[in-house]
């Protein structure tokens, strides 16, 4: 489960909202989370990245057992300061070790080039607890997504 309770009230007055838009109900978020850890700056860059469809993919390490969302799931995603930003819905998994992250898959991640990903995401698992143990040989998963809500409109 979501270390976010996703029955929280600002969530789930943010889904009737999202269902109200899209025009048809959505179930309750397996997950509710912000990208970026507790840098609220980042959250928000990333967050803004993936409604404007920059960003498409989310690396997670250290992988939750049992997975308590998948394919088709929609989850939350908090701006910098803990509130409701965007829903998303996971398209794919993909479980690798950190050293065969595909290039295209970090490229979706819109942190830079290649060998940025592999820094940034170096440095950001290493802060956390257990982050010692983070490497190249780390079983992540490579998450691909699409933002429902709200929705960016098609300049034309």
């Amino acid at each position: 489960m979501s270390a976010i309770n996703p029955n929280r009230p600002d969530i789930m007055s943010f889904m009737a909202a999202a269902s109200q838009a899209l025009n048809q109900p959505l179930p309750a978020p397996k997950d509710v989370f912000g990208f970026g850890g507790k840098n609220p700056v980042l959250a928000e860059k990333l967050l803004r990245y993936a409604i404007e469809g920059k960003k498409t993919a989310t690396t997670s390490w250290p992988i939750p057992d049992p997975l308590y969302w998948g394919p088709g799931d929609l989850s939350v995603i908090l701006d910098g300061q803990g509130r409701p930003g965007a829903v998303m819905r996971t398209m794919s998994f993909v479980q690798c070790k950190f050293k065969d992250v595909a290039e295209d898959f970090a490229l979706a991640e819109a942190e830079g080039d290649y060998e940025a990903y592999r820094k940034g995401h170096i440095w950001f698992y290493g802060q956390q607890e257990n982050g010692h143990e983070f490497g190249d040989e780390s079983i992540v998963l490579c998450e691909r997504f699409e933002v429902i809500y709200p929705r960016v409109e098609q300049k034309q």
